[in-house]
């Protein structure tokens, strides 16, 4: 899949047949075109039984519970995936502060903000690790191991206290690659994809943080895009977008990782970057790293080694070798990186820019901010940012902020009671997600006051700041579960919007856009006509 592959063409690909296939399908013999219709026929049939089959009874697990079981309410799924704010919002005004709705073949339970803290302060009895696996539709084998807490150590240990490195590696390949953005806009005169852009300008920086500048070509950075969107589209992120998808979830999982697993993690991740970190990995003698401390590291030897080597000293053995197995395992947790890194990050700075398009009485406090803390100007206007330049632009802070609060977020948090678990008056069955409906946190008037559904751009500009986590802030989760990679997502944004504002105005058509899934407002950006016209 090129660099240049756009979203739409995925979810053709997930939902579409092939034109070109019908003048063929024409010229088969009727036999065979029976043959085919009855195996599609039994196939389909199957799916249903397996549907209905799936929406079972729901039991206790054989414990006895003076509470009982919250209300079950029927939400169509139109209304489900066309309007779930309205949707889910009515039915716990209408039933009470936790209900089970069934969606995809699964029954999930909603929960109102009273919940919140319950739900984020119990990890014994509400998994964040077993709910995230099940809604990323990731195997078995993911529950239970060390996975995500290696992707929170890799992280919090062999990230964020480089960032000051990091930004200045990777700055300029944002810089560049917003002059040729606009270039292309101005001199096209077409809307332009700013989702493939930040895409593109986060994979390449991400490939310098985990590999190294030296593994960094035009193959790797396509590949590294690919993976990214293949990975999306294995963990469910445009399921949302496909009827059959929705329907039959099983057969959907099966059928897409089969074929993505192979087509893209295989046949050209194993084949390409697996030989580079087992060659950059075996060829080197670590000195070990305390799990417990992470960073109990060599500051002199270590710090300008990209992420690799990191994670690397982690599973060093006594000798500063890292085992078969232990490559593997960390060939898995740089592809995890390129994922949560990538695909994320470049839909929020999406949503960012386009509200930022609609608002554009913002611009010129954001412009005159850029230019008071840059560490230097060229003479196209461009800024020269360091990471702390980047923290003390607190206007645009404050912008990013209120984007992340205000964009609709639904569903967007996840946990999987591991008991059966007692909560208000009811009690939620072993095994079940548990999902708090994070709009009733963010237009709250209890916490917000009167212009909770106000977008305010200023409200924050005295802190806290984008990237800080609470109870009424929601968007990087809260607690020990917060995202590990909060702070470089939000300086990655800042970079994409502030090397295009410093130089362009970015103007939508219409001076509008759409929003292609609104239960999935998280991980699908919005799409929209973008022009940027230079200053």
């Amino acid at each position: 899949m090129d660099a240049s592959v756009s979203r739409s063409m995925i979810l053709q690909l997930l939902v579409a047949p092939r034109e070109s296939s019908n003048a063929v399908w024409l010229r088969v013999p009727t036999f065979v075109q029976m043959s085919t219709y009855l195996i599609i026929a039994c196939i389909l049939t199957l799916l249903i039984l397996i549907t209905t089959r799936s929406r079972k009874r729901v039991k206790l697990s054989g414990i006895h519970h003076p509470l009982r079981l919250p209300p079950i309410v029927g939400i169509p799924s139109s209304e489900i995936f066309t309007r779930p704010q309205e949707a889910y919002e009515s039915a716990l005004r209408d039933h009470g502060p936790v209900v089970g709705v069934w969606r995809k073949g699964r029954l999930e339970y909603i929960v109102g903000p009273e919940f919140t803290k319950d739900l984020f302060s119990d990890d014994q009895e509400f998994s964040f690790e077993d709910g995230v696996a099940t809604v990323l539709n990731l195997p078995s084998i993911f529950r239970g191991s060390r996975f995500f807490k290696d992707v929170h150590l890799m992280i919090s240990g062999g990230v964020i206290p480089k960032m000051e490195e990091i930004v200045d590696k990777i700055f300029p390949i944002f810089q560049r690659q917003a002059k040729e953005f606009v270039r292309q806009s101005e001199t096209s005169g077409q809307p332009v994809d700013l989702f493939e852009h930040s895409h593109r300008c986060i994979s390449e920086a991400m490939l310098i943080v985990a590999l190294g500048q030296h593994h960094v070509n035009e193959q790797n950075i396509k590949l590294t895009e690919e993976v990214a969107h293949a990975i999306a589209i294995m963990t469910g992120i445009y399921q949302n977008t496909s009827p059959f998808a929705r329907t039959f979830p099983v057969c959907w999982r099966i059928i897409t990782w089969g074929r993505l697993v192979c087509e893209v993690i295989l046949a050209k991740y194993c084949r390409i970057i697996l030989p580079i970190i087992w060659k950059e990995v075996r060829s080197r003698r670590y000195k070990p790293l305390d799990n417990a401390s992470p960073e109990q590291t060599d500051e002199e030897d270590s710090r300008d080694d990209p992420l690799l080597h990191y994670i690397a000293r982690i599973y060093a053995d006594g000798q500063g070798k890292v085992s078969f197995l232990g490559v593997v395992w960390l060939s898995i947790l740089i592809l995890a990186f390129i994922f949560a890194s990538v695909h994320q990050t470049a839909s929020v700075a999406v949503w960012v820019m386009f509200e930022l398009s609609t608002r554009p009485e913002y611009l010129p406090a954001i412009r005159e901010e850029l230019a008071a803390v840059a560490d230097s100007v060229d003479n196209t206007g461009a800024h020269r940012l360091s990471y702390e330049s980047l923290r003390r632009a607190s206007t645009l802070d404050s912008f990013v902020r209120e984007v992340l609060r205000f964009k609709g977020d639904t569903l967007s948090l996840t946990r999987e009671t591991t008991r059966d678990v007692p909560l208000g008056e009811f009690v939620i069955p072993k095994g079940h997600l548990v999902i708090p409906l994070t709009t009733l946190t963010h237009q709250s008037q209890s916490i917000y006051g009167d212009t909770a559904t106000v977008f305010d751009a200023h409200r924050w500009t005295e802190g806290p700041p984008a990237s800080m986590v609470s109870l009424n802030y929601l968007p990087f989760g809260v607690g020990r579960w917060a995202c590990p990679g909060r702070i470089l997502a939000i300086i990655e944004i800042k970079m994409i919007i502030s090397t295009l504002v410093a130089i362009a105005t970015p103007e939508l058509e219409g001076g509008k856009y759409k929003v292609v899934d609104p239960l999935n407002i998280t991980s699908v950006p919005p799409v929209g006509r973008l022009h940027c016209k230079q200053l």
